[in-house]
């Protein structure tokens, strides 16, 4: 019997259909399992609130114990500077979108810490203060200044207290640190800058002056990133060099020369008038050191005497009279003359010392002279005045003239002949006057 023709081409059609809708099973099943694997890693991510970070933590930036060396028995103080090492941080978060095959974009944000407990561990020390319980959150980069009392025990040495701060997810730091009780050790050798000063004695209002300073390195460590910055405390005394100074770095026993120009006018106030000088600088460990220097100007007056005005009384002494010599001292300086002092020296005859005493700036005082006259016309004379202020004693002469009565050469001739005429009158009363009266008889 022939073979049906339906039903031989049935038969192979499904053949020819079966390894297709097996390779459409495998492709399903890879699909599925994929799919499954995406929903786990969302799963997770949502189960982490749908973010993930690194957790910051705390370390102890600084500490500080004062005193710096404990006696036996003392009680002192430390302080703990508890700073969070953490900026920022990144969060990975689920977006709900697929994007280049993830769901999750980053973003940073501030992630604070909390302080959980803070613990001071003696090793030898006696803590007297409890430990701090949830001190807070410290935010990125903050810090907190923690303080325990403590006491030193009754043996001189070094020893090793320690930190112990818990932060919150049980993570904890450790901080060991050094006491000194009564010992020569020197926990930080450091630099120490000493300023020498070279100032001038004094200084007139109006003059100029240089005071020079020397910073030596007396420590036992280098200072570097040195910075001077000199300060005036009145607008009347002028620094006329540069007023910031820098060195790189100053090595123990090194020195930094300065050399500062100041410049004062009239109204700079006597005394002393001071300088500061900002000094900055930074230790090996990168510290900033700051100190203050003040240099102080010695400003002092200086007395300038002159002579005023001269005058006569009466205003043309005669010669052979007596008159009066007024001599008015000005002084123009900056400051009183002390112990003046007038003398002349001049042809006429009488006093020619006048003391005066002190003469106050801007101001003037007579020198009195009583002389007699013993020349006529215009007589020089020369006066000198000798006076003290605070830069010593000093002293100048000037040079003037007296005018005297003129032509007083006429008076013995007219006094001949008053002479010769009384003379005359006895002559012809005596002689002349009775002979004419013999001859009338």
């Amino acid at each position: 019997m022939a073979p049906d023709n339906g039903t031989q081409h049935d038969r192979m059609s499904a053949k020819n259909t079966a390894p297709g809708k097996r390779r459409e099973g495998v492709g399903l099943v890879l699909f599925g399992a994929v799919l499954a694997t995406l929903i786990l890693i969302a799963t997770a991510a949502a189960g982490d609130n749908g973010a993930s970070s690194t957790n910051p933590t705390v370390i102890v930036s600084n500490y500080q114990v004062t005193p710096a060396v404990l006696l036996p028995g003392d009680k002192g103080m430390i302080t703990l500077t508890i700073m969070n090492t953490a900026q920022s941080a990144s969060i990975k978060e689920n977006t709900g979108s697929v994007t280049g095959g993830t769901f999750e974009k980053t973003r940073s944000t501030d992630i604070n810490v909390f302080v959980e407990n803070v613990h001071l561990e003696g090793n030898g020390i006696l803590i007297l203060t409890k430990d701090f319980d949830r001190i807070g959150e410290i935010g990125p980069g903050q810090s907190v200044p923690v303080t325990f009392v403590i006491q030193a025990p009754e043996e001189s040495g070094i020893y090793f207290p320690e930190a112990w701060i818990d932060v919150k997810d049980g993570r904890s730091t450790r901080y060991p640190f050094t006491v000194n009780v009564n010992t020569d050790l020197s926990t930080l050798k450091k630099p120490s800058l000493s300023v020498i000063q070279d100032l001038p004695e004094r200084v007139a209002p109006g003059e100029s002056c240089t005071a020079r300073v020397t910073i030596r390195n007396t420590g036992l460590t280098r200072a570097s990133d040195i910075s001077v910055t000199v300060n005036s405390s009145t607008t009347s005394l002028v620094l006329t060099t540069p007023g910031r100074s820098w060195r790189e770095q100053l090595n123990p026993g090194e020195v930094m020369n300065l050399t500062l120009g100041f410049a004062t006018d009239k109204n700079t106030p006597i005394g002393i008038d001071p300088v500061t000088l900002a000094i900055s600088y930074r230790n090996p460990d990168g510290n900033s050191e700051k100190q203050t220097e003040t240099l102080g100007i010695p400003v002092k007056g200086r007395a300038a005497l002159s002579v005023k005005s001269l005058s006569t009384d009466p205003v043309r002494p005669a010669p052979g009279n007596p008159f009066m010599l007024v001599v008015r001292v000005e002084n123009t300086g900056t400051d009183q003359a002390t112990s003046v002092k007038a003398s002349l020296d001049s042809p006429f005859s009488g006093t020619k010392t006048a003391f005066i005493g002190s003469v106050d700036k801007n101001s003037d005082a007579p020198a009195v002279f009583y002389l007699q006259a013993t020349k006529d016309g215009t007589v020089p004379v020369n006066l000198t005045l000798s006076y003290l202020d605070d830069f010593g004693a000093h002293e100048i002469t000037e040079q003037a003239e007296v005018a005297t009565a003129p032509g007083q050469g006429l008076l013995p001739a007219a006094v001949i002949l008053i002479v010769l005429g009384i003379v005359g009158a006895a002559y012809w009363y005596l002689r002349i006057r009775p002979g004419k009266s013999h001859a009338g008889e």
